[in-house]
């Protein structure tokens, strides 16, 4: 009798999942994470799917009931007892330290370009400058350095690198040669004593953005705020991107720092990661800003549109420069794990007129 029970309480554990499916709310993404959505049997354009019972075994595991509290139990218990993450985008370091494993590449110097990608890279980047430029527009190119770029030393002793060029070493040198006009972000953090990225995230800190932006705006000669000599608060609200991934349902926060600002949006954002956002300032000093930009402008877009009457902040790739006007300025912004994505999303400029 008593093994009857057993049996009966383990399929009933087993059931909890698959029907908390029917009864709770959806399950959210955490973080960087990216859930397989509802599959369909027939599509408009494809018909059947033949993958259906793949797809639907894949959204199952994503979406099962209680997912996250059994993903941040089991990621707690590896984590305290093995020092390790679960989480395949995540690398749990040293002292509570989490790096993105999609950065893991450059760290390694593991180049993912070749030497003539990196060369194009920067031919292509000099045609954006020069397209901008021939529609009268000031320009600006930068990259976001990888947190383990930074601050390697709270990385596993298991990582080892390589004593070689990763791609941001090889497209540097390029970018001198084509005459891009380029802010070295990397010279910049690595002068500053203070750690300017989060323990739990893979971005900068509003600190690290305050700096970035000042360094922008010096590079390019425009009368800005100074934000790194402004006074700021601070809170403890900041959820990490990779704490979340880890620990969806965790609750730790780490501090940051809150700076005040004064432009208005055109249109209420949902998030940060909108793709377009458009501001206003009134009192600025600077015409229009079109800002390309990637994960690290959500942090840095505020800052900038302290500085400019008008600005255009997209996450759009192909980048649309056709929206470039006379005056305007253009600053592209990208991490430099992303770096191959410029030759992966060039914008076709050589159909495009002038205005």
């Amino acid at each position: 009798m008593k093994y009857k029970w057993f049996t009966a309480a383990f399929l009933s554990l087993c059931l909890i999942p698959a029907a908390g499916m029917l009864v709770l709310p959806e399950q959210q993404a955490a973080g960087n994470e990216h859930l397989t959505p509802k599959p369909s049997l027939w599509n408009a354009q494809t018909g059947w799917n033949a993958d259906f019972l793949g797809d639907l075994t894949d959204y199952v595991a994503d979406h099962f009931g209680f997912r996250q509290e059994l993903v941040t139990a089991n990621a707690a218990l590896q984590t305290g007892l093995l020092c390790t993450s679960p989480a395949e985008d995540v690398i749990y370091g040293t002292d509570g330290w989490l790096y993105y494993a999609k950065t893991l590449d450059d760290y390694q110097n593991h180049a993912t370009l070749t030497e003539s990608e990196a060369q194009q890279l920067a031919q292509t980047v000099k045609s954006m400058q020069d397209y901008c430029e021939s529609r009268g527009a000031r320009f600006l190119f930068t990259i976001a350095p990888n947190k383990s770029s930074l601050y390697p030393e709270h990385m596993p002793a298991r990582y080892l690198t390589e004593d070689a060029d990763g791609n941001y070493e090889r497209v540097l040198p390029y970018l001198e040669q084509e005459g891009v006009n380029y802010a070295d972000l990397f010279s910049v953090f690595r002068a500053h004593a203070n750690v300017l990225y989060y323990k739990t995230d893979s971005h900068w800190t509003n600190r690290g953005a305050a700096l970035a932006h000042d360094y922008l705006m010096n590079t390019l000669g425009l009368p800005h705020t100074s934000f790194t000599d402004e006074e700021y608060t601070t809170e403890r609200s900041h959820s990490g991107d990779l704490y979340q991934m880890l620990y969806p349902k965790g609750t730790q926060k780490e501090e940051t720092q809150v700076y005040q600002t004064s432009f208005s949006y055109v249109n209420p954002p949902r998030s940060d990661e909108d793709i377009l956002m458009q501001t206003t300032q009134e009192n600025a000093p600077n015409g229009r800003l079109l800002l390309c930009r990637d994960s690290f402008g959500n942090a840095l877009h505020p800052f900038l549109a302290e500085d400019f009457r008008e600005a255009i902040i997209t996450r759009q790739m192909p980048y649309p420069l056709e929206q470039v006007q006379e005056g305007d300025t253009v600053i592209i912004e990208i991490v430099e794990r992303n770096l191959p994505n410029i030759l992966k999303y060039s914008p076709d400029l050589g159909n495009k007129t002038e205005p």
